[in-house]
C-alpha cells in the first residue's frame, strides 16, 4: 500500500537523443521512453491505492508540446482519477498555470502547486499539505501546526541539474547548474520537524541536507546520471484491517519504484592487443555479463534498452590510446553485429580510450624523467593535472582536467 507516488521531470516533450544507426524497434521504444515512464509512476499509484501522484519539475512546455503528448497526460490524470487518485504537479512559475491547466483540459482532479500556493488533502484522516520548496515560508513552523498529530507537511522542490544531458563538468550554463538544495532547507531544520518531509528532485549525484529525500528521474537522459529511472513512494498511514491510523515511522517508509525504460552505463575492458576484432570480442564478452539496470529488488522488470558506452583501459600506454581512437569506428560496427533483438536489448553507443584513468604514473615524481627528456612533457602535464585533482579548489573541474590531459598527450603522439 501507498498513500503518495512523486514523479520527478517527466520532460513528455523533450526527446531523448537517439544514438546513430540505432534499429528500428529500439528507437521507437526510445521515443516512447519518456511517457511510458511517467505511465509506469501512475500505474503503481493506481496498483498500490495512492491518493494522489505528486509531479515536479518539466511536464509539458506549451511552446513545444503537441496535442498528441498533452492528450496521452490528460488520460493518464483521468483514468487514475478512476481509482480514487489525485494529480498534484508542482510548478516554479504560477504564470504557467492556466496554460497548463488548458493544455490537460483542467480535469478536476488535477491540482497544482505554485511558490504563493500549497495543496491540502485530506488523506485517510491526515490532513496533507503540499508546499513548493520556492515558496520562502516552506520551512516556517509558524505557517502551520506542524506538531499536530493529524497534520503532514510535504515540501517539494528540484534543480535543474543536466537537464541538457551534459556531463557535470561541461555545463556552461547557469540553469544547469543544480539550485543549492541547502537554500530551502536552511530556514528550517528539516530532520526537527516531526510531521514535516522534504523532497528533492535532481539527476544529479549530491550530498542533500540530513532529513532531505532525493528524488531521481522518471528516466535518465544520459550516462552522466548516477541513478536508475524512478519513483518514489511515501507511506503516510497503517491499514488495520477496516481502522487506518498515522504510521508512526512514516518516514521510513521512503522507497523506490522503477519506471525506466532506457537505462545508461558505462563498462571498462582492457585493452587487447590486436586490432579491432581483438577489442570487439572483449567488449562483447562484457556485454554479455551485464546484469539489465533499472532493478532495485528482485522481480523488478529491467530496462527495455541499455545504451552502453565502452571506455577501454590503457594504462599509461599514450599509443595505445591513440590506437583505440584509429579503431574505434570499426570496433562498434563488430559489435553492433553481434546485437540480437532476441535476447537482452543491449545497444553499444560509443567505444574510446578510458579518459578516467590517472596521468599520476606519468608525473616527474613516478616517472624518473628529468627536464629535457623525451618524455618531460607527458611529465610535466601529468603533474599539472595531478595538482588540479589534489587542489582544495581546482580552478577547472579535475574530470575535466584528466580528459585534457589525456587529449593534449593524443595528439602530439599522433603527429610524432
Amino acid at each position: 500500500m501507498a498513500d503518495l507516488v512523486f514523479a520527478f521531470d517527466p520532460a513528455i516533450d523533450r526527446p531523448i537523443p537517439s544514438p546513430d544507426a540505432l534499429p528500428a524497434a529500439l528507437a521507437a521504444t526510445l521515443a516512447r521512453a519518456p511517457l511510458d515512464a511517467l505511465g509506469a509512476a501512475f500505474a503503481e499509484a493506481r496498483r498500490a491505492g495512492a491518493a494522489a501522484v505528486v509531479i515536479c519539475g518539466r511536464l509539458l512546455d506549451p511552446e513545444r508540446s503537441s496535442p498528441a503528448q498533452a492528450a496521452a497526460v490528460r488520460r493518464l490524470v483521468v483514468d487514475a482519477a478512476t481509482d480514487g487518485c489525485r494529480t498534484v504537479v508542482v510548478i516554479e512559475d504560477a504564470t504557467a498555470r492556466p496554460e497548463l491547466s488548458r493544455m490537460l483540459g483542467d480535469p478536476p482532479t488535477l491540482s497544482f502547486v505554485t511558490p504563493g500556493a500549497g495543496v491540502e488533502l485530506d488523506i485517510h484522516g491526515l490532513i496533507v499539505e503540499i508546499v513548493s520548496a520556492f515558496d520562502p515560508t516552506a520551512g516556517d513552523v509558524a505557517t502551520a501546526d506542524l506538531t499536530a498529530p493529524r497534520h503532514r507537511r510535504l515540501v517539494v522542490g528540484h534543480d535543474r541539474g543536466l537537464w541538457q544531458g551534459e556531463s557535470p563538468a561541461n555545463a556552461a550554463d547557469a540553469d544547469e547548474r543544480p539550485t543549492d538544495a541547502y537554500s530551502f532547507a536552511a530556514t528550517a531544520a528539516a530532520a526537527n520537524q516531526p510531521h514535516a518531509f522534504w523532497v528533492w528532485g535532481s539527476r544529479r549525484c549530491q550530498m542533500l541536507p540530513p532529513g532531505v529525500h532525493h528524488l531521481p528521474p522518471l528516466q535518465p537522459r544520459s550516462t552522466h546520471e548516477g541513478s536508475a529511472g524512478a519513483c518514489c513512494i511515501l507511506s503516510l498511514v497503517s491499514h488495520d484491517g477496516a481502522a487506518t491510523l498515522p504510521r508512526p515511522e512514516w518516514r521510513s517508509s521512503w522507497r523506490e519504484h522503477p519506471t525506466q525504460r532506457v537505462g545508461w552505463r558505462t563498462i571498462s575492458v582492457e585493452s587487447p592487443a590486436g586490432g579491432d576484432e581483438e577489442l570487439a570480442t572483449a567488449i562483447w564478452a562484457a556485454l554479455e555479463r551485464l546484469v539489465p539496470s533499472g532493478r532495485t529488488t528482485p522481480g523488478d522488470p529491467p530496462a527495455e534498452i541499455e545504451l552502453v558506452r565502452c571506455a577501454v583501459a590503457c594504462g599509461t600506454s599514450v599509443s595505445r590510446r591513440v590506437r583505440v581512437g584509429e579503431i574505434a569506428a570499426e570496433t562498434l560496427a563488430r559489435v553492433r553485429q553481434l546485437y540480437d533483438a532476441r535476447t537482452f536489448p543491449v545497444w553499444c553507443t560509443e567505444v574510446e580510450a578510458d579518459v578516467s584513468e590517472a596521468l599520476g604514473a606519468l608525473g616527474h615524481a613516478r616517472s624518473g624523467s628529468r627536464p629535457g627528456s623525451t618524455t618531460s612533457f607527458s611529465s610535466a602535464l601529468a603533474d599539472i593535472v595531478t595538482a588540479i585533482e589534489d587542489a582544495e579548489q581546482p580552478v577547472i573541474p579535475p574530470a575535466l582536467a584528466r580528459e585534457a590531459g589525456w587529449m593534449a598527450l593524443e595528439l602530439v603522439e599522433s603527429t610524432d
